[in-house]
């Protein structure tokens, strides 16, 4: 019994998880235009987010915010995104799917 209280509230967090990443945080909108509303990229030239680690965009996001690394694109739109933008960001784009 024990074992099945656990495992349905494992599945009810996956859920809540899986559904918080899913919704589009507001700031996602500034970088629609150019990496896609879903984070599949139009252009060749600007990279896909859909399906990057969370992680992995998170700590890119951050870098670009606190000028560890340079890009002239990004850093303007990175420099006023708070820690939890940051985190909010980084799950939508990584429960996208890519194409």
């Amino acid at each position: 019994m024990r074992t099945l209280l656990l495992i349905a509230l494992s599945a009810g967090l996956l859920f809540t998880q899986t559904s918080m990443a899913a919704e589009m945080p507001a700031k996602a909108n500034t970088c629609a235009g150019c990496h896609g509303k879903d984070g599949n990229s139009l252009s060749p030239i600007f990279p896909n987010l859909a399906g990057q680690h969370a992680q992995y965009l998170e700590v890119q996001l951050k870098n670009f915010r606190d000028g560890f690394r340079k890009n002239a694109t990004m850093q303007p739109f990175a420099k006023g995104l708070t820690d939890q933008e940051i985190k909010e960001l980084a799950a939508y784009f990584s429960a996208q799917a890519p194409k």
